[in-house]
């Protein structure tokens, strides 16, 4: 089997395990002295072994390494769920919903990258000796977009959430950011708005800011007017809420109210961005659905946004993105071949309250304070 290609090496694993050959508990030569053996990439031995694995003809043991399995005992699937930040919230919600939908007896592994590519590599090398698929909730950038594309062609089970790597495109389940950011701002313009203003995070790395900001293109295209005077791009702190990023909306507020034509409305690209702006305004005396429109991508949860009645919120479908992308692990774990993505999920617009029910309840406001 001199240099062979990996599914002959499996078929030749599989029929000495089958025929009993190689008992349950029996060890498999480690990747690296099979791949020696054989003259082939240790690649293609791990390649191999992965789909043994699959079929559940052999099981990983810590500290022993790869052995036959006893198929007298059902065979429980490992999926690991790799992720940027657990502690985000929608981060956190994709992974709670991902746990609702896997099969009974399938084990959920958490594994975090902390945004860092080099980290991210590196869980994902060591997961897929570990897990039967991964669910990836990518890093920033495209550092690892020639790995996850790597991954998959080899027949690995993978499947990304919310964001793609340049050239991952096709591995992705996430919202449909352009439509959903081009909706929003078309609200914003029904209710009379003309010039509104973009608030982005300078984060270009991210696909999901890029998107967003095509979608208010789009959307202010139909206006006439040149947006790049209304555009301001934030720098954020991972996770963080800072003075420099509040400090930074308001400057960029008080500059555009200055314009000839100043903004009346804002899309926000996040929430970290409309809590700044929600503050701005409150420190020009600007009254948010009033004098002044918001509309935001809400992942926190609307008790993270100040009197979120009268916000103008863009809803991802966390649930909907959990299960097709659960649904889709499952396909290629069975061996299923899949259609090509992105596979594109609608968000949900929920209108701030109406105007006039707001200046009501501020004129009731003043009138207890008075």
């Amino acid at each position: 089997m001199q240099g062979a290609s990996w599914r002959k090496i499996a078929d030749e694993l599989a029929a000495r395990i089958e025929t009993g050959e190689l008992l349950p508990g029996s060890r498999i030569e480690p990747e690296e002295a099979l791949a020696t053996r054989l003259n082939v990439s240790r690649h293609t031995a791990h390649r191999a072994l992965h789909e043994l694995q699959r079929l559940g003809l052999v099981v990983r043991q810590r500290r022993w390494g790869t052995v036959v399995a006893d198929r007298t005992q059902a065979k429980k699937k490992r999926v690991a769920y790799l992720v940027d930040f657990a502690s985000n919230r929608f981060q956190a919600d994709i992974m709670m919903h991902i746990e609702h939908e896997l099969e009974d007896g399938t084990r959920l592994v958490v594994s975090t990258s902390k945004n860092d590519p080099e980290r991210e590599a590196e869980n994902l090398d060591r997961l897929t000796r570990e897990v039967d698929g991964i669910i990836c909730y990518p890093a920033d950038g495209d550092a690892n977009g020639a790995a996850f594309n790597e991954l998959a062609q080899s027949g690995f089970p993978l499947v990304l959430v919310d964001r793609a790597p340049r050239g991952c495109e096709h591995l992705v389940v996430l919202t449909d950011n352009v439509q959903s950011s081009h909706l929003a701002v078309r609200r914003l313009m029904d209710k009379g708005h003309r010039r509104i203003a973009f608030f982005g995070s300078d984060n270009d790395t991210a696909s999901s800011v890029r998107e967003r900001h095509d979608g208010y293109v789009a959307a202010i295209g139909d206006a006439g007017f040149n947006a790049r005077p209304y555009e301001r791009w934030i720098h954020l702190v991972p996770e963080h809420l800072s003075e420099g990023m509040f400090q930074s909306v308001m400057d960029a507020l008080t500059a555009m109210r200055c314009l000839p034509e100043p903004p009346t409305a804002a899309f926000c690209v996040q929430d970290r961005l409309a809590m700044g702006l929600i503050e701005a305004c409150a420190m020009q005396s600007l009254t948010i659905g009033v004098d002044f429109d918001i509309a935001t991508f809400n992942d926190y949860g609307p008790m993270f946004l100040r009197q979120h009645w009268r916000v103008n919120r863009i809803l991802q479908q966390v649930d909907q993105i959990s299960v097709l992308a659960v649904e889709r692990l499952n396909a290629l774990m069975a061996g299923q071949k899949v259609s090509h993505g992105p596979v594109r999920v609608p968000a949900r617009f929920v209108p701030a309250q109406d105007p006039e029910v707001l200046v009501n309840s501020s004129f009731a406001a003043l009138s207890k304070s008075a």
